[in-house]
């Protein structure tokens, strides 16, 4: 059954687009030193750190991803299908908050704020704006399906409140961010490696990419987009600057942060630290239980080979703090369960475990390996066989995972296309795990109960492919089907 729970009278929309644009209104005395989108936005400087400032609405020390949503994508432990009304409510919070600061930046520049710069400056910091609002709706409309698309140009919503109608179809919301992602793939830099936080080019190629072959599956099905979404991550492998790094235990070291495999990520400053590293960790390792993976995709579904024991915590130290303490296996521990290695020892160096300050992890959002998976994917679709290309590239990704032992099977060109798609998307499942990646695999292709059997797909309805809207705005826009 799903939950039903008072409305207010203000929607979160609102009030979250009132506090990042309150600055914004006009005041008959103007308080010295005050600061407004006009006398404030008008450096790149001060642009930039906006835009940083409205990332935090997304990833903040305590706050939102550095908690990663334990969606039931199949992989989490103790995750289920019986949603209710309030279920991941946050997600729609942080991200129109994003939404709201990073508008409020695009609105000063709009009216003049860096009139003193040449166009080609004005051009770049409005790509960055446009690309973070992307990176935001992309990850709203899969989740939410219609959704307001709220840009600097759209009304206060405060004198004009948002209705049903503010809701545009989903294919319109992918135009919308689809012109947004192009408009930065023409107007940002290249990659800088002094700046590799900031948005490039090929990182929003990268997320062009990923909304063609999402609108090229469910729930839109415009099988037209996979052809795209091969070309774009074509010129990436091609022309861009990323590569796969040799090794996979290198991927995740804290050492080895910024990698040429990273495009994007949630990086973080002495100012914003990373929870400690523990969190993630079993109790034999003074963990936090915080990160459990599902029992049965470890033991029963992912391919038993190399990678497998780097991406996760399946055998290790019985007492962190004992030297010679014996390796005992997650079955044997206090938790009995597996816990996700990508956020444990040895990524993380012992003091990062234990020490109880900032465990130095970077939290990918896009890698090259994506990249590669995109493109098989893609190209098999679009051609309706595995290509040659398609194959040697999803090759790349599992010869690294067996490490040169030939545990998981190879892709073949001899694979009918329904294969190699299953193929390639038991490798996204394996090689993205717990990288907030999965669940939107999990929706595009029409298989969250499946992945849900056998222990937790009890509640399991069509209409839990959309989670539900707060009830804030709910009551202003209206609600999902199903909750």
């Amino acid at each position: 059954m799903k939950k039903n729970i008072l409305y207010s009278s203000k929607s979160i929309i609102a009030l979250l687009l009132m506090i990042a644009g309150f600055s914004c209104q006009s005041l008959e005395e103007m308080p010295e030193g005050i600061s407004t989108p006009q006398n404030f936005y008008t450096t790149v400087g001060q642009c930039e750190a906006a835009y940083a400032g409205a990332m935090n609405a997304l990833f903040v020390t305590w706050g939102g991803y550095q908690g990663l949503p334990s969606f039931p994508d199949g992989q989490f432990e103790g995750t289920s299908l019986d949603l209710g009304v309030s279920s991941f409510n946050e997600l729609w919070n942080w991200h129109y908050k994003s939404i709201a600061n990073i508008n409020s930046v695009l609105r000063a520049v709009k009216g003049g704020s860096l009139a003193s710069n040449s166009q080609d400056v004005i051009d770049n910091v409005v790509a960055q704006g446009r690309f973070l609002r992307a990176f935001n709706y992309f990850t709203l409309v899969r989740l939410y399906g219609k959704i307001p698309y709220i840009t600097e140009d759209t009304p206060d919503p405060v004198s004009t409140p948002l209705t049903p109608e503010s809701r545009l179809e989903i294919a319109k919301v992918y135009d919308l961010l689809e012109a947004d992602l192009t408009f930065a793939v023409d107007h940002l830099g290249d990659y800088d490696a002094a700046t590799p936080g900031k948005p490039n080019k090929w990182i929003a190629k990268g997320y062009l990419a990923k909304a063609y072959l999402t609108r090229a599956t469910a729930p839109l099905n415009q099988t037209e987009y996979y052809a795209k979404a091969r070309d774009v991550a074509n010129e990436i492998i091609t022309e861009g600057p990323y590569k796969l790094l040799p090794s996979l235990q290198d991927v995740f070291k804290t050492a080895n942060n910024r990698s040429m495999e990273i495009m994007f990520a949630f990086y973080t400053t002495s100012q914003t630290p990373y929870m400690p590293g523990n969190v993630f960790a079993p109790s034999e390792m003074d963990g936090w239980s915080g990160g459990p993976v599902k029992i049965y995709w470890a033991s029963n579904i992912y391919p038993e080979q190399p990678r497998k024991h780097s991406y996760l915590l399946l055998d290790f130290t019985s007492d962190v703090y004992d030297p010679s303490a014996p390796i005992i296996n997650w079955s044997k521990s206090a938790d009995g369960v597996p816990y996700i290695g990508k956020y444990n020892m040895p990524n993380l160096t012992y003091d990062q475990q234990v020490g109880g300050g900032d465990s130095g992890l970077e939290m990918k959002l896009l890698r090259f390996a994506d990249i590669l998976l995109i493109y098989a994917e893609a190209a098999n679709m679009a051609a309706g066989a595995p290509t040659q290309l398609a194959v040697d590239r999803l090759n790349m990704i599992i010869d690294r995972a067996n490490a040169g032992t030939e545990k998981e099977p190879r892709a073949t060109l001899t694979m009918s296309k329904a294969v190699f798609d299953q193929k390639v998307i038991d490798e996204r499942s394996y090689e993205l795990c717990f990288e907030n990646d999965r669940y939107f695999d999990v929706l595009r292709k029409r298989i969250l109960e499946q992945v849900n059997l056998p222990d937790n797909a009890q509640g399991f309805q069509e209409t839990d492919y959309l989670l539900p809207i707060p009830a804030l705005d709910a009551k202003a826009i209206g609600q999902n089907p199903g909750y």
